[in-house]
């Protein structure tokens, strides 16, 4: 019996081992493995890394009082060049663009990177040196242009806050100017001779190559995408309070067919040949669209931002959660999904850019970058210098592993001598050892779990006070409650927990915070010096029973904070 409990005990240490050290720097299904890294700091990699002219491009945003930016460095890793823009401070969501030589009507321009920052500013830069070419100004309203742009020939659309601006590419010269609807990531795309952009208020925005505008109510939710063009249709997938609804809309009367009813906060939809891939907080879907488009297959998976193909023929997309991670699937020949692995890394966590992959003289290429500033580059292995290459190790998380390892082995040889008492100590020392490591994750389930669970979440309808902008509608809010006067600030975007809106939203009110970490999270001692009886808060009108800095919030959350 002793002989099977150790062969019982040595099994656990093997399969603890395996979990353990599975976690490498290497795509399990790839010949690729890390090459190089880059810490941007208190900032989050926007949108997807662009690889032009053997050059790696990134954005920066943030939603402190970090600098942002757009950075160029070699395929190696060195820096080039970078550039900083001190007026744009949050919500850089515009994809940057890089466009050859060329010439038209306009005149001749030279390749340029092209960049669209929430400050309003549109600069033409030189994609070796980061120089300006040209600079233009466009419309501000709490922030600038979010959507992603569309170069036409020799001209280039820009969604801006209102409207809808054409600008020559050779000089920067405006075409023309066209207003439309309060817009958020309200990318433009084209179909036949005309342009089309959504807005916050679920119109969708027709505007022809001389200027002239018309609009419709779809009623399907916010446009937060460029209409992806299927077979003269456009696909649409507007963003709800509670849902998502996945549209078909005729461009000539915007008459609407909805092939898919879905989850909340979807990101950005591809399609590939005649396949649309669409993803939100509860699924990744695959639709078929030869003919008219039908739904096709759905896996459940948590992403909002963006999808690209990698590895010739693969989907990969980020985990938008506080455990973060990359979902890689493939397609069979009927389109259905086919999950590949969940790609995890030591810098996991939430994210909404998506990879960047390209071949470059035989050399694969792969570029991710999450919510915490972290950028990763991933490149084939060259066989003749794999010998030479030095190997990365986790030094903490073997001398950790290995510490817990000796608890278990101690505890299984007392258990083996009878000596009961002395194992179940080292047992509980076990569970609290675990528990402290997963009390992150512990927490955001719970989180998701009881939001899940509650009937009672009010709507932001229900709760929105008339006073407030209407700027601020579909936005996240939060509210302080003194004894003597009520501060509030709207207007904020792509925040993931009440903790992390609170501290963005006391900066911008100028209210100071004092807080001290606790082993249930963080805990906020006073708001402005005043402790009262402690501070409390809601989420969509629902008092939280966890620390702010587990408390999920969604794209149009409201935080309450109240004096007790």
């Amino acid at each position: 019996m002793r002989c099977g409990a150790f062969v019982l005990l040595f099994l656990i240490l093997l399969s603890s081992a395996s979990s353990v050290t599975a976690q490498d720097d290497n795509f399990s299904n790839q010949d690729l493995e890390i090459d190089w890294e880059y810490d941007f700091g208190e900032t989050y990699i926007s949108t997807k890394p662009l690889i032009a002219n053997e050059t790696l491009f990134v954005r920066t945003s943030t939603s402190t009082s970090s600098s942002v930016g757009i950075y160029a460095f070699d395929l190696d890793g060195e820096l080039m060049w970078s550039k900083s823009n001190t007026n744009s401070t949050f919500n850089d969501m515009s994809p940057i663009i890089y466009v050859e030589q060329g010439q038209g009507d306009c005149g001749a321009w030279p390749d340029m990177l092209l960049v669209g920052w929430s400050d309003g500013t549109l600069d033409a830069l030189h994609p070796g040196t980061g120089s300006v070419f040209w600079h233009k100004e466009t419309e501000v309203i709490t922030w600038g242009i979010t959507g992603s742009m569309l170069i036409d020939s020799d001209q280039l659309l820009v969604p801006t806050r209102k409207g809808l601006s054409n600008y020559c590419l050779s000089n920067g010269t405006a075409n023309f100017e066209v207003q439309t609807g309060l817009g958020w990531r309200n990318g433009v795309s084209k179909l036949g001779n005309e342009y089309f952009l959504g807005d916050e208020f679920g119109a969708l925005w027709r505007v022809t190559e001389d200027g002239t505008s018309s609009s419709k109510s779809l009623d399907i939710g916010k446009i937060r995408h460029a209409p992806l063009v299927v077979d003269g249709m456009l696909l649409i997938h507007g963003q709800g309070l509670s849902a998502s609804n996945i549209a078909l809309v005729d461009p000539i009367d915007f008459s609407i067919e909805i092939i898919s009813i879905s989850g909340p906060s979807p990101g950005i939809p591809i399609q590939v040949n005649n396949t649309i891939i669409t993803t939100d907080s509860n699924f990744i879907k695959t639709f078929e669209c030869s003919i008219s488009c039908r739904f096709v297959d759905q896996y459940s998976f948590t992403s909002n931002g963006e999808i690209s193909l990698v590895f010739d023929d693969m989907i990969m997309l980020p985990k938008n959660t506080v455990d973060g991670g990359w979902g890689i699937f493939s397609l069979n020949s009927s389109n259905d999904l086919r999950f590949s692995e969940l790609y995890t890394t030591k810098y996991d966590w939430y994210g909404t850019a998506g990879p960047e992959y390209q071949i470059v003289s035989g050399r694969e290429i792969l570029a991710i970058g999450n919510d915490n500033g972290n950028l990763q580059v991933f490149t084939s292995t060259d066989p003749g210098t794999i010998d030479n290459k030095p190997i990365k190790t986790n030094y903490m998380s073997q001398i950790l592993t290995f510490i817990l390892f000796i608890f278990i082995a101690t505890s299984g040889i007392q258990f083996l001598r009878e000596n009961y008492k002395s194992s179940f100590k080292y047992f509980l020392i076990i569970i609290v050892i675990l528990f402290t490591f997963a009390f992150n994750d512990i927490a955001s389930v719970w989180s998701s779990y009881i939001s899940e669970i509650n009937n009672e979440a009010q709507t932001q309808e229900s709760l929105w006070d008339e006073n407030w902008p209407e700027e601020w509608l579909g936005t996240q809010i939060a509210i302080f409650e003194f004894d003597n006067q009520t501060l509030t600030s709207g207007g904020h975007l792509n925040i993931d927990t009440a903790l992390e809106l609170t501290y963005v939203a006391a900066d911008e009110l100028s209210i100071t915070v004092d807080d001290s970490d606790t082993s249930i999270g963080k805990y906020i001692e006073s708001f402005n010096g005043d402790r009262g009886e402690g501070w409390v808060f809601s989420v969509d009108g629902n008092e939280a029973i966890i620390s702010a800095e587990y408390a999920e919030i969604n794209s149009h959350s409201i935080v309450h904070w109240k004096i007790v």
